[in-house]
Order: C-alpha cells, then structure tokens, then sequence
C-alpha cells in the first residue's frame, strides 16, 4: 500500500469511528430524554433534540485538535490550557450558533429566548469543549512522547554503531603497529641473502608475500579462528627460522577441540616476536618457545613461554610493558571487557610466561 492510500485509509477510519462515537452519544442522551419525560416526547423529537449537539461538536472537533496542536507548538502545557479558557468560550458561541442556525432545519421552533437559549446549554457544551481540548492535548503529548522515544531509540542505535566503528578504527590501529618490527627483519633478512643465497631469498620472499596477503584478508576481521592465527604464525615462524637458523626451536601445541575457537587476529604472532626480540633472540645459545592452546574451564587459555633472558626483579607489567604487550592488552579490552585474564610474569625456570585466558564461545 502506498504511503498516500495508507494515509486516507486512516484518515477515513478516524472519520468514521468519530461519527459512531458522536452517534453513540447523541443516542444515549436521546434515550435520557425519553426517561426524563416519558410520554411528552417520541424518540423522533428527542432525537431531533439531541444529535444536533452532538454532530455539531463533531463536525467541530477536527479544528479544535489542529488549534490545540498549535497551541502546543512552542508554548508551556500552563499556558496552552490558559488559552483554551477563552477558546472554548468561541468554540462554544460558534456552536451554539450553527445550533441555532440549522433549528428551522431540524423542524424545531424558534427559540423564544435567544439569551435563554444560550445560557440552558452554554455550560454542558463548554464542558464538552474541554474533553475534545483535553483529549487533544493527552494525544498530542503522547504522539511526542513516543516520538521522543523512537529518536531516543534511533540515537541509541546510532551511538552503538558509532561506538562499533569507533572499536573496529581502533583494533585496526592496534593492529597496524604489529608488523612493522617483523617486515624490517624480514626485508633485511632477505635483502642480506639476495646476493649470498638467491634461492633462498626467492624463498623468504614467497613467504612474505603469502604472509602479507593473509594479513590483508584477515585485516578486517577482528576475530579469527585459531587454526587460522596459528597457520599465520607457522608462516611467521618460517621466516623467522632462517633468520636465526638453529639457535631457536619452537614448538606448537593446540588441542583440536579448540581449533574452532574463534580469537582476535594476529594475537599470537606479536607474543612470539616479542619473545625472540627480547627473550632467546639476544643469547648466543638461542632458546625454545613453547606455544600452547587448550580449553580451561569456561576459558580458552592460550600460552607463550620462553627460557630467555626473563624480566628484570622489578618488572611491573602495567608499568614496563613494551608498546606490542600494551596494544594487545588494548585490544583484549576492546573485544573483551573485564571478561579476560592477560598474565606476563616470570618462567619457572627463566624466561617469561605469557598467558591468555579468552571467554569461550558459547
């Protein structure tokens, strides 16, 4: 149905529920009438007695809502009904007079008394005048009411996907300063085998660009299965291994019922640089990663541990952590809020421990 036909079809439904409802009272005080007087009247003069008010009001009705929608448009609801005081004495002199004018009409008399006349129905019709008026302001505040109410709903709309956009903007910044630190090394690794091993650089580069497109393709993904963080990382590490050739080993374990587990993108790669930059990557004997996934309880506990170097006694991991711990905790924050555990504390037997527990998906 088109907007316009929807529109009169309820303009026609208004129209014809007021007529039943004028009918209506016209009716009942036609029916009080003839209990009133008995047999002094038939049911056709006490119906030409009594529906004239009540068609009349009715034909009226409509200006008085589009008034007192006017009424409220800028103005207070004391002083809007302030000035229905003097309205609804001319809406009830231009009814008593349309009343008196269509008398001839309806086959009654001339009144007699044109002031007796006015004043026996002048407080009835007044009063009249201000259900329509008082009908008219409830409606109007409740239309505002629920208006107010949808653009209060919309805004809320707007704000969580504004809030959405912001939060995607910002993983996407977080997530942009993972990599520069490895494409150095990969490009200088690359670059420095390019004349001492051709085919190997040919390699390395093949990762890379393997890499770089799934870094790309998961770029506007903030979550990601885990097999899929831990194929990247697998490419990561290729790289990785022929840069420090047997002075790292690292091992990777993940249960496969976990495999499934959905995880914020490129979370595990970062841990694992950081653990070569700063852990086994400056010993001279190198050093193994141990990286691990499995299910604890209502958490997916994903870990990184290291024989490195370690922390220092004081470290303090609010204070001393470096610029890729702080983005990751950033970002579980962003994903996760107060439903995540994010630990980097001492190995037990050197190095540096770093657990994640995410919330498991239900």
């Amino acid at each position: 149905m088109r907007p316009s036909t929807a529109t009169a079809s309820r303009r026609l439904a208004w129209a014809l529920s007021g007529f039943a409802l004028w009918t209506i009272l016209g009716l009942f005080f036609a029916s009080q009438i003839i209990i009133l007087r008995g047999d002094e009247v038939t049911w056709v003069l006490a119906l030409r007695m009594a529906m004239p008010r009540w068609y009349v009001w009715g034909a009226l009705s409509p200006g008085i809502v589009v008034v007192d929608r006017w009424l409220g448009a800028d103005r207070s609801l004391a002083a809007r009904l302030a000035l229905h005081l003097p309205l609804g004495v001319a809406w009830t002199c231009l009814a008593l007079t349309i009343r008196l004018l269509i008398r001839p009409l309806n086959g009654m008399p001339w009144p007699e008394s044109l002031l007796g006349f006015a004043l026996g129905r002048f407080y009835w019709d007044i009063l009249i005048y201000g259900v329509i008026a008082g009908v008219a302001v409830a409606r109007d505040y409740a239309t505002k009411a629920r208006d107010e109410e949808r653009r209060s709903h919309q805004l809320q709309i707007e704000a969580v996907e504004l809030q959405r956009h912001l939060t995607e903007a910002r993983l996407q910044s977080l997530r942009s300063q993972l990599h520069p630190h490895f494409l150095f090394n990969a490009l200088n690794t690359i670059s420095a085998l390019t004349e001492s091993d051709p085919k190997t650089a040919r390699r390395l580069m093949d990762q890379l660009g393997q890499l770089l497109r799934s870094s790309l393709r998961h770029a506007s993904q903030p979550l990601v299965t885990l097999a899929e963080e831990l194929t990247f990382l697998d490419d990561y590490l290729a790289i990785e291994s022929v840069r420090f050739e047997d002075r790292i080993t690292i091992s990777v374990d993940a249960d496969d019922d976990v495999l499934e587990a959905r995880v914020p993108s490129f979370l595990l790669q970062p841990l694992v640089e950081n653990a070569i930059r700063h852990g086994v990557g400056p010993r001279l004997a190198g050093g193994h990663i141990a990286v691990t996934a499995r299910r604890a309880g209502a958490f997916l506990r994903l870990r990184v541990r290291d024989d490195g170097l370690g922390l220092s006694p004081d470290w303090l991991q609010r204070r001393d952590a470096g610029v890729g711990l702080r983005n990751i905790a950033a970002r579980l924050e962003q994903l996760y809020p107060q439903r995540h555990r994010f630990l980097v504390t001492p190995g037990g037997s050197g190095g540096v421990d770093v657990q994640l527990d995410l919330p498991w998906p239900r």
